[in-house]
């Protein structure tokens, strides 16, 4: 999850074509908030604003008139400025089929959210964007992330099956037996 103090500090872009998603993100965002938030119509005007002071995370809707999140993630991905090519961007659309989440994740989303927006929804994909640990590389000229490291999941105890033998002392009733064995005293019963 994310920090109230996390949202405070974050300078937010939205782009999308449509004003009154514009003016609902930006009044949500708002609400959550965020100290600044700067909505454009379009990728390109997005862009040279985003050349002059980066944000911290931008909110880009995936179809829209013209240039989309595709175009977007090729140009936000592909800039030559390190810090820039880093910038988180969450893909926003009313069409959350599979081909866009995996087409959006391979040009480098660092996560897909399903409109309508739910403000639940958009603090765990801002929590995600802010506390992002994946390494981001450049590979032939775009930014992409790496895979994350499996998390090492904790040895499972294992216990060996015993049978008790009631007829010994308590000390020596429990003996280990074999899985096999354990298996095959069942189906003996």
């Amino acid at each position: 999850m994310i920090t109230s103090q996390a949202i405070k500090r974050m300078d937010v872009v939205i782009i999308d074509d449509s004003q009154r998603i514009r003016s609902l993100m930006a009044a949500l965002l708002r609400d959550l908030g965020c100290y600044s938030v700067r909505p454009f119509e379009s990728v390109n005007e997005a862009c040279v604003d985003i050349e002059n002071a980066r944000p911290s995370l931008v909110l880009c809707d995936w179809l829209m008139e013209g240039a989309g999140g595709s175009v977007f993630l090729d140009r936000i991905r592909c800039h030559t400025d390190e810090h820039i090519a880093r910038t988180p961007v969450i893909i926003v659309t009313g069409h959350g089929s599979r081909d866009i989440l995996v087409e959006a994740m391979q040009k480098g989303a660092t996560q897909f959210l399903v409109k309508p927006v739910v403000p639940h929804e958009l603090l765990k994909k801002m929590g995600f964007a802010h506390n992002d640990d994946r390494e981001i590389v450049r590979r032939n000229g775009r930014m992409i992330y790496l895979k994350s490291k499996p998390v090492a999941k904790p040895k499972s105890i294992v216990k060996t099956p015993v049978i008790l033998d009631a007829t010994k002392p308590s000390s020596q009733r429990q003996k280990p037996v074999s899985t096999a064995q354990a298996d095959a005293d069942v189906w003996e019963l």
